[in-house]
């Protein structure tokens, strides 16, 4: 009967401390950490758009970018600079349950909106990227989408992120 209580307690115990995660919890560890490589102490703020995650799926707000350029302060840097991200590798979606990175694409989504342009990014190190920031000065919006292993699901789970940068000369 001990034992048996013992059991009991213990499964109480675990279900009331938190062992479960709740899906934003899940979400919240793919948020990336994007920085400038001269300023590493300079963050540049990623704002969520869309995802699908554990079956449920946000329609995808994807503001027009004159609306997000001037709605959004802007990091300044140089035109020589690169942009770093870093992105958690592996992303907790259940008790013992943990996805990994697949891949992530960026693309840089010119003012017209029309025909999101795909930029390089290359991998430093795992869970870190690099890419340069355009020559020409301007506004810049950048569309960030990374993409995750999932259980029985042929797709996976994405996030969705956008963030802006300004280019000075």
């Amino acid at each position: 009967m001990k034992k048996i209580a013992i059991i009991i307690l213990a499964l109480l115990l675990l279900s009331g401390c938190g062992t479960v995660t709740s899906m934003e919890d899940q979400i919240e560890q793919t948020t990336p950490k994007i920085t400038l490589k001269s300023s590493p102490s300079t963050k540049i703020k990623p704002s969520r758009t869309d995802f699908s995650w554990n079956g449920a799926v946000t329609d995808a707000y994807f503001p027009a970018p004159q609306d997000f350029l001037n709605s959004k302060t802007l990091v300044q840097t140089d035109n020589t600079d690169k942009v770093q991200i870093k992105i958690q590798q592996k992303v907790k979606t259940g008790i013992i349950k943990v996805s990994d990175l697949n891949s992530i694409t960026l693309e840089m989504v010119p003012k017209s909106g029309d025909n999101f342009l795909p930029i390089d990014v290359k991998e430093l190190d795992r869970g870190t990227w690099q890419y340069d920031v355009p020559f020409k000065p301007g506004e810049y919006m950048y569309m960030l989408k990374e993409m995750y292993s999932g259980d029985g699901y042929e797709e996976g789970y994405y996030v969705t992120y956008f963030f802006g940068l300004e280019v000075t000369e």
